[in-house]
């Protein structure tokens, strides 16, 4: 589904619902950087468990605006509207690439649904600003990521089946802090 399907669907639906869907939206982008954690090395996994703890928080933010706003933290969650892609096989290096690639999808995605809700909700237009500038700069970080893995690959077949430890553990060769005898 496109997002902009997925903003005209969010339009019909009722406040209840929106949130619902920002609050599993948030779960589900949780999930994803916690496999992703899982599967790279302790650099890259230490980036992928700081996003999941980032989006953790965006879900509390959103859980405390719904309960002041509905008296509750019971959310219903919209069943014809698909949330992010959350799993992904890594395997490969080029898997990793793939999965970065569907994360950058994801932030582009979650910036621009609460851009639209700080519209809808003038009320509490700052907060979803805020969530909107967070997804805008988890954006630009992964970027930054795919665009390494992109550059270290080139394309280049023997690279992109490798197996994910091999650029994980050339990646952590050269990044992780030395310190001399």
């Amino acid at each position: 589904m496109q997002m902009e399907d997925v903003l005209d669907k969010l339009a019909q639906l009722s406040p209840k619902e929106i949130l619902g869907y920002a609050l599993a939206s948030e779960d589900d982008a949780r999930e994803l950087y916690g496999h992703l954690a899982s599967k790279s090395g302790s650099l890259l996994g230490e980036f992928f468990r700081d996003l999941a703890k980032a989006e953790e928080s965006h879900k509390r933010i959103l859980l405390k605006l719904y309960e002041g706003l509905f008296g509750n933290t019971d959310y219903p969650i919209p069943q014809d509207i698909p949330l992010a892609e959350t799993t992904v096989k890594i395997d490969t290096v080029g898997n990793l690439i793939e999965a970065t690639r569907i994360a950058l999808e994801n932030e582009r995605n979650a910036e621009r649904i609460y851009s639209h809700l700080a519209e809808m909700f003038p009320e509490q237009r700052g907060i979803f600003k805020f969530l909107a500038a967070q997804e805008k700069a988890h954006y630009a970080a992964i970027k930054s990521h795919v665009e390494y893995l992109e550059e270290i690959t080139h394309g280049e077949s023997e690279y992109i089946n490798a197996p994910v430890d091999y650029v994980v553990n050339q990646l952590e060769l050269y990044l992780t802090p030395h310190t001399r005898p």
